[in-house]
């Protein structure tokens, strides 16, 4: 049997890939803490994205139809329109998590808060079941594309690593919605 790459070295982008998006550090967390990397890290992991995120670089998210889209260009960066309306400016830390300064006008947007809650709901149901937090973090998901499923297992390893460190991990995720306050990007 012949194999078209018998050396392997097809592997060696992918691997390279990879070790690009593991966590450069693991820092200790609060369960509110915890809850809050989680919620914002699957919000940008939903986000289509066109390009390999990497760490430092200021992203924006916006509400398109009916998801988000990661983009390298602020508002102010548009020649014609910017694609929806901001949710906020993003960054992927050096942990492989992820923060997000919501946008000073977010209130003041009922279609995009309201998409936000929609979306807290769902990540409140996805936890609303059984299993502990590290049986739902997305070590592998299948359905994402090729880099969304790399920071997807580059925030699971952080997450699932920062829990031991702060002893927070084997708890029901269950548990973890009834002990902590829910994240919340709105007031």
């Amino acid at each position: 049997m012949t194999t078209s790459n018998p050396q392997g070295k097809g592997l060696v982008p992918v691997l390279s890939d990879w070790q690009g998006m593991q966590p450069a550090m693991i820092r200790r967390r609060s369960a509110q803490q915890v809850l809050r990397d989680y919620f914002v890290g699957l919000l940008v992991i939903s986000a289509e994205c066109a390009f390999q995120p990497r760490r430092g670089v200021v992203y924006f998210m916006y509400r398109v139809k009916d998801g988000w889209r990661l983009s390298l260009l602020s508002p102010q960066d548009w020649s014609i329109r910017q694609p929806g309306p901001l949710l906020g400016e993003c960054h992927l830390l050096e942990d492989m998590t992820w923060s997000l300064t919501p946008a000073a006008d977010l209130a003041e947007q009922p279609d995009l808060v309201a998409a936000l809650e929609a979306f807290q709901q769902g990540f409140v149901e996805w936890l609303d079941t059984d299993g502990t937090l590290e049986d739902h973090l997305p070590f592998h998901v299948r359905e994402l594309p090729y880099y969304r499923r790399l920071v997807a297992a580059g925030l699971a390893r952080s997450l699932k690593s920062s829990m031991a460190e702060s002893g927070l991990d084997a708890k029901a995720s269950r548990v973890w919605l009834q002990t902590s306050d829910l994240p919340r990007l709105t007031s």
